[in-house]
């Protein structure tokens, strides 16, 4: 059986009363260990927590209820309004963007700064009432006191005060928070105004709080400056100066400590953007956004680093299908293929500039395995999404732009607004979605295992599966990079065979989730390429449970040959054309010897890059589809 007890107590509004509840046996015995879930049978009038804590919100009685493995006890609590004339603080939050109403929300350290909201009540309200002085006081774990601050409650005082309208806030800066910082909040501390009750004038009412908080991985993010040849070189500006706008959003919705951005190599695609004055399909975005993570995969940088291309439509176009693209990994700790890579739209094209800033957080949140939420018709939602609109449901807090001093306070976003990960605006982060990237991200750095540093010659082969029946193979390439782990299971299976049918090497695998194209999987594997196996490799055959796909290398032109002839580098005033000499050759990739950086990738013998400097050292790597002729050439 359960107990709760007491079985009948009272509380004021703004005020809370613990219950406690035991499970029994038959015979009274006590069991420990045994879960118990509370609930409120009215959530206007009362509210109670997963440990038996419940908060007054309005007068009346409520029944609170506790259950065990199907057995329930409950008990009877009476809300009733205070003494009139009562100014009192009824509960008080850290936040860093949103806060769930008891505050188990961890402060991620190392980060962004937090506010601390405080609720104070009045029951008879007076509009015309100065304002009254708060303070909120901070203790190291130690009980140390080492911050001191005050403001002023602003608004009507009410009787039913609520975060989406805080009567007083406290910013407390990043460099602040630590680990067992205590707290404590005092309304009326020079006692000013008139009180019946100044028991209830501090918050806790007993000792200092403290707050809960947590460290995550740091994040390293490089944004690449994206090229389409196809449409006269056109291109973005990525600069250090520009990095507080692309960081914004990011910073203010999801939990992140230290985030490191770099600005990367420029990326040349020869795929074209569409035709104006309409563009950005799915086809186009997943087609680059396959280029990119090859072109993560052969860097011989740091693989924990995000790579975020962004891109701006060419002139001429006035709409774009879509904004960005991004790959949803099992897990935010793996580094391979198809895991940290996202595209989007830079910052300035969008007539809302918010809605760029938005899709960088919206895009990443994707690489932090995150799915849609299910506002604005948002593809393939996450059916776990608590609220059926996709909003955040509660109100959150704009921290970030007070700390940063574009606003003068942490201003509420209403609990309406549309989750980041939807495609509603405004946009602000749900407790869903906070929660599951904060467990996402981790708490503390993942080092790169040696595997994952080891770069050697590897055949990468890339493609798109359809419905889970169509496979798009593309031509395979032999470049530099880091193998692919292996995978013991997986509907689908790569193998690669001789001229005579003999399996060289085989591979399972599971097609890796885009976020905006819920029936296209893309899949990238690596594998290292011996001497032998580039000698041997006849073709390459991905077969799936209906469906296979299959490139076999031409016969007709000796790997000899594609070598004698020398590939070109010629400057235009279109920026630079790379050809490949091999008649054979279906698609050209090229390498900056200097960096290892891959420069371009193009579905042609031929590539354009937007500029270079003279005596630029390249690796052109031409391949027929299976086999990958490899040149030096310098641009003069």
């Amino acid at each position: 059986m359960v107990l709760v007890t007491p079985e009948f107590t009272s509380v004021f509004v703004g005020q809370t009363t613990q219950l406690s509840a035991s499970v029994r046996s038959s015979d009274g015995t006590v069991l420990t260990g045994r879960a118990v879930t509370w609930s409120s049978s009215d959530g206007t009038r009362a509210l109670v927590s997963t440990t038996g804590l419940v908060s007054g919100l309005t007068a009346g009685p409520v029944v609170i209820r506790a259950v065990s493995e199907g057995i329930a006890d409950s008990a009877i609590v009476t809300v009733t309004l205070p003494p009139a004339n009562d100014l009192s603080i009824l509960d008080a939050q850290f936040t860093q963007a949103i806060q769930e109403v008891f505050g188990s929300v961890p402060i991620v350290l190392n980060g962004n700064a937090a506010a601390v909201n405080v609720l104070i009540r009045v029951p008879e309200a007076n509009p015309t009432a100065p304002p009254v002085q708060v303070v909120l006081r901070l203790f190291e774990a130690n009980g140390t006191p080492i911050r001191t601050d005050t403001a002023n409650t602003t608004g009507v005082i009410g009787s039913s005060p609520s975060y989406a309208a805080p009567t007083a806030q406290f910013l407390v800066p990043a460099t602040v928070l630590r680990s067992g910082l205590g707290w404590q909040a005092e309304v009326d501390p020079r006692r000013l105004t008139v009180d019946e009750d100044r028991t209830n004038n501090v918050f806790p009412r007993t000792g200092t709080g403290n707050i809960v908080t947590t460290t995550v991985a740091p994040l390293k993010v490089r944004f690449v400056p994206s090229v389409l040849a196809a449409h006269n070189n056109s291109t973005v500006t990525v600069s250090t100066a520009l990095m507080p706008e692309y960081l914004r959003t990011l910073r203010s919705v999801h939990p992140l400590g230290v985030i490191t951005p770099t600005i990367g190599t420029a990326f040349t695609t020869n795929t074209s953007f569409g035709t104006p004055p309409s563009g950005g399909l799915s086809a186009f975005w997943t087609q680059v956004l396959s280029q990119l993570d090859m072109a993560r995969m052969v860097d011989p940088g740091d693989p924990e680093v995000h790579w975020f291309g962004l891109m701006r439509p060419p002139a001429g176009f006035n709409f774009t299908t879509f904004g960005g693209f991004a790959y949803i990994p099992p897990s935010a700790t793996t580094t391979g293929a198809n895991t940290r890579t996202a595209l989007a739209v830079a910052p300035g094209w969008f007539s809302n500039q918010a809605q760029s800033r938005e899709l960088i957080a919206h895009e990443l949140g994707h690489n932090f395995t995150r799915r849609h939420a299910p506002c604005g018709s948002a593809a393939s939602p996450d059916p776990q999404f608590p609220q059926s609109n996709g909003t955040i449901g509660i109100p959150g807090h704009d921290v970030y732009s007070w700390a940063t001093g574009l606003t003068s306070s942490a201003i509420t976003m209403d609990a309406s607004s549309g989750d980041v990960m939807g495609y509603c605006s405004p946009a602000w982060v749900s407790l869903y979605t906070y929660g599951a990237v904060l467990d996402a991200r981790g708490t503390g750095p993942v080092a790169a295992t040696p595997e994952a540093l080891t770069r050697a010659p590897v055949l990468i082969v890339r493609g798109h599966i359809t419905d889970d029946r169509t496979i798009q193979l593309e031509p395979a390439f032999v470049l530099d990079g880091r193998p692919t782990r292996a995978e013991s299971n997986g509907r689908y299976r790569l193998e690669g065979r001789d001229h005579a049918g003999r399996l060289l090497f085989s591979r399972n695998f599971e097609p890796a989730e885009i976020d905006h194209a819920p029936d296209v999987r893309a899949f990238t594997l690596a594998i290292e390429a011996t001497p032998e196996l580039e000698a041997a490799l006849a073709t390459v055959e991905v077969r799936g449970p209906t469906h296979a796909a299959r490139i076999t290398r031409p016969q007709t032109v000796s790997s000899s040959n594609a070598r004698v002839r020398p590939n070109t580098v010629t400057g235009t005033s279109r920026g630079v054309t790379v050809r490949c000499a091999d008649t054979a050759a279906r698609a050209v990739a090229v390498v900056d010897l200097e960096t290892g950086s891959l420069l371009a990738v193009a579905s042609s013998a031929s590539a354009q890059l937007s500029s270079l400097p003279r005596g630029k050292r390249l690796r052109i790597a031409c391949t027929d589809g299976i086999r990958t002729s490899r040149g030096t050439v310098i641009f003069r």
